[in-house]
Parts: C-alpha cells; structure tokens; sequence
C-alpha cells in the first residue's frame, strides 16, 4: 500500500496534478505513513533493501531559500532516521550557507553522508527521495513539519 501511494504521488506529481494529493493535512498524514512504511521494509520490486546499514537513500530539497531547506532537510533526516548533516555551499564565492541568496537545491546522500547546496533556478519546490534505486516525490517539504505548510 504505502509503495502504491507513493509511486501514484510521483506520476501525479509528473502530470502536474500532485497538488490534490498533498492539500490537506488528512491526504499529508498518509503520505508520512507510507514513506515512513516506505523506509522500514523491503521493496524487492523497487530495488530497496533497508537492511543495508547504512541505507541507500538519497535526499533532493528544492526550496525557496536556504532557511526552509535546512530546516526541510533536518525534518526529513530526522523521520528516516538518517544522520542530519549540515550542507556545505557549492556556490562559487559563497562559503557560508547562510550566505545563500535565492531558490537552493540541497543533496544529501546517506551513504557518504555529503550534502551539499547550489542555486536553483527551477519553479519546483519539494523533496525527492530515492530509496535504493526508486525516485519519489516531490513530497512536501514540511511533511514531517505541518508549520511548513
């Protein structure tokens, strides 16, 4: 089930039709479920295995400015249970994160534990998450936080 809700958000999310999926706080609390089901069990299909220590998970934070996608980023480590790592800037002459100005795009990998964010020109906004081999989102960035929403 929680496979299913995930993989239909991410074909939603593809057409540009994710926004019914993710409006309300009911539709929100099943998408916390199913990827925090998600996370815990093996998925052979999809290529997870969450028995691999540590996970393959990878984390891709779209968001507005470098504030909300730290705090994005701290949230969703913290709900998969992943070492929260601060990000380093990838702007060229920004050496601070905190100097950042503008959209930002965080990546975070598990397994290195590298997380780094660069400028972001895109009009998405979300959290991508690959769990072993399969892409999901864009989820909301405050799934795990409803004061982001």
């Amino acid at each position: 089930m929680a496979w299913t809700l995930l993989k239909k958000l991410t074909k939603a999310d593809i057409r540009g039709q994710a926004g019914k999926m993710t409006a309300d706080t009911d539709a929100r609390q099943l998408l916390r479920q199913a990827v925090q089901v998600a996370v815990s069990h093996p998925a052979p299909a999809e290529g997870w295995d969450p028995s691999l220590q540590p996970p393959e998970i990878l984390l891709g934070i779209l968001s507005s400015d470098i504030r909300l996608a730290v705090r994005a980023l701290r949230d969703w480590t913290n709900a998969l249970h992943l070492p929260f790592v601060i990000p380093k800037s990838r702007v060229e002459g920004i050496s601070q994160i905190t100097s950042l100005s503008g959209s930002v795009y965080i990546k975070y990998n598990a397994v290195s534990q590298q997380c780094y964010a660069t400028g972001y020109t895109g009009k998405d906004r979300g959290v991508l998450v690959t769990f072993g081999g399969t892409l999901i989102g864009h989820l909301p960035l405050g799934l795990f936080d409803e004061g982001m929403q």
